[in-house]
């Protein structure tokens, strides 16, 4: 995510992702990995959940901080997530 997230904005892992940006002080982030321990079904449909929520808590931030939406020029996508081949893909 580091690698395409608009420049001022930065990703941590803190238990959780933590965002960060240079325009304001203090941090934000998403609980998206607690999806993992509160809900039920496959372990691979938990994770593809999580990771999901993760993108779409992502892309609230870096809206409300660029003012503009994120990935995108007129309005933002709709997140979503799955694993393939044991990979994470995200769009």
């Amino acid at each position: 995510m580091r690698d395409v997230v608009p420049h001022g904005i930065g990703i941590t892992v803190e238990g959780d992702l933590r965002f960060t940006s240079a325009w304001h002080s203090g941090t934000s982030g998403t609980y998206a990995c607690q999806w993992l321990y509160r809900g039920q079904g496959e372990a691979e449909c938990l994770l593809a959940e999580a990771c999901r929520r993760a993108l779409d808590d992502l892309q609230d931030f870096v809206d409300e901080e660029t003012t503009e939406p994120w990935p995108g020029s007129r309005t933002v996508p709709a997140a979503d997530a799955c694993i393939e081949d044991r990979k994470v893909l995200l769009w």
